[in-house]
């Protein structure tokens, strides 16, 4: 799925990457010629969330989520104080899914279904999604910007109206995690309309779509935000969308989050 057709002057990024008993492998050939096949921008990608503007930023969102042939909607607020929490409250017709609490170095989820919870490290969530996610990571999918601790994405091409940066290999600043990614921003507003992200451990990729880009506040286009996020696992056909409204910024939300004694301890196997 990934530069799937775009690079008419160069070899795919599949091409540059291989990937052998866990050892990552560049082509320096087929990089030469993707190099040649796009432009150097005169800055890099930019675009992190410490740059937004704002400390906190909180929606609601309405999901609606499909797995091969099986479809489930709820609904999600979600509250972000930039570079220190995020809380996740899923819930349906009024009666709480689930709760999650995450901050860098930790997370806490609550089922309230199966009365079970959660209370560690991010191995739990890598566990369940497949993927070496991490609070910034997750932080800043949620609020449309580029991760800010990967190496730099530092090849451009103009593609389908927008500018794409192109990246065969990012890698982590602890070396724990490498991607390839491509990201599709508006020529004029700058904003991120897609994010295509391919691990190269488990090669499971994940598409990120971002529209409807509003004013956060009506009349006053300073802050503007996305109000559709479309998420595509391509390898196990699942497709999330979620519309958001209710945007606000610098407003605190809830933080806290609370295990009942009553209910057990999820243990990573």
């Amino acid at each position: 799925m990934l530069l799937g057709g775009t690079l008419a002057s160069a070899q795919s990024a599949m091409d540059v990457v291989r990937i052998s008993n866990d050892n990552i492998q560049i082509n320096t050939d087929n990089l030469k010629r993707l190099k040649d096949g796009v432009s150097q921008p005169d800055s890099i990608l930019n675009i992190y969330v410490k740059d937004a503007g704002y400390q906190w930023i909180s929606y609601q969102m309405k999901v609606n989520l499909k797995k091969d042939d099986q479809e489930l909607a709820f609904q999600c607020f979600f509250v972000n104080r930039i570079d220190s929490l995020i809380y996740l409250n899923l819930h349906k017709s009024g009666i709480e899914l689930a709760r999650l609490v995450l901050t860098p170095d930790s997370l806490i989820y609550v089922n309230k279904l199966n009365k079970e919870y959660y209370r560690g490290g991010y191995g739990f969530l890598n566990a369940v999604l497949g993927l070496p996610l991490d609070f910034q990571m997750i932080q800043a999918l949620l609020n449309a910007c580029d991760f800010p601790h990967f190496d730099a994405i530092r090849y451009q091409m103009e593609a389908d109206g927008n500018w794409r940066y192109i990246s065969p290999l990012r890698i982590r600043q602890n070396q724990t995690c490498s991607l390839m990614q491509e990201i599709d921003i508006q020529l004029f507003t700058q904003h991120i309309v897609k994010n295509d992200i391919t691990d190269l451990k488990s090669l499971r990729d994940v598409v990120i779509r971002y529209d409807d880009y509003g004013p956060v506040a009506e009349g006053d286009s300073t802050y503007m935000s996305f109000y559709k996020m479309i998420v595509e696992i391509g390898d196990e056909d699942v497709l999330l969308q979620a519309d958001l409204k209710n945007v606000r910024l610098d407003v605190p939300g809830p933080t806290s989050i609370k295990i009942p004694d009553t209910f057990s301890e999820i243990e990573l196997k």
